[in-house]
């Protein structure tokens, strides 16, 4: 497939400056930290190779966890890139499911996953699941981590470098990076019981710098 065949097949499913995007933007020469719509389209098409991020924060979730478990991503992006790699190492542990949560999915029929065209909501259960998955979540990265601590549950969530902070930490904190994490860590922290913790690791491939926060349940 070619970025000609995968817009026809998906760009009316893109919201229109999306589509223009990716058009004025594919296959030039980019920074550190690819945005996720490009990284997902070159994903699809095979463009990475051994460069591909997904498969090192695959690798790393398998360092620390089972794969072969019920597995939600929330944020999926409009291409559920990551949720592919996880299905196809599922497929040969024949053991194991991905389910996608977002609203922007662009399809919801690709093969041996669930892809839900819709936000998953705070009031959503967790319960059918074992890890939780975000990959550059943005906003719904303190949602991830509100739902595990609430439901006992693991998580595995890549850090946008982006800012997605409540209104109230707003009147007495600037939009950084560094108040970014600072804030993460205020919402785990606050949310967690005594029995959990979160590690906060730097990112697994060179061609990323964001961080990678990890909860396990203390034994």
């Amino acid at each position: 497939m070619n970025l000609n065949e995968f817009l026809n097949k998906y760009k009316d499913q893109y919201p229109q400056p999306a589509v223009e995007y990716i058009v004025n933007n594919f296959g030039k020469v980019l920074p550190l930290n690819n945005p996720d719509i490009l990284n997902q389209v070159y994903d699809a098409l095979g463009m990475f190779k051994d460069r591909n991020p997904y498969l090192a924060y695959l690798k790393l979730l398998e360092q620390h966890f089972d794969i072969s478990s019920n597995i939600l991503e929330i944020g999926g992006g409009f291409y559920p890139a990551f949720a592919t790699h996880v299905r196809d190492r599922q497929l040969q542990t024949r053991k194991g499911t991905i389910t996608v949560y977002d609203k922007m999915l662009v399809t919801q029929d690709l093969p041996h996953m669930k892809l839900v065209k819709q936000d998953f909501k705070i009031q959503d259960s967790v319960s059918p699941y074992d890890l939780l998955v975000g990959i550059l979540p943005c906003d719904a990265t303190t949602l991830i981590i509100k739902k595990a601590n609430e439901e006992n549950k693991n998580f595995f969530i890549v850090l946008c470098n982006c800012t997605h902070f409540s209104r109230q930490y707003l009147m007495f904190n600037r939009p950084t990076l560094e108040n970014w994490r600072k804030y993460i860590k205020e919402v785990f922290d606050s949310t967690k019981k005594d029995n959990e913790e979160m590690l906060v690791l730097d990112s697994p491939t060179e061609y990323t710098n964001y961080k990678v926060l990890i909860k396990k349940q203390k034994n």
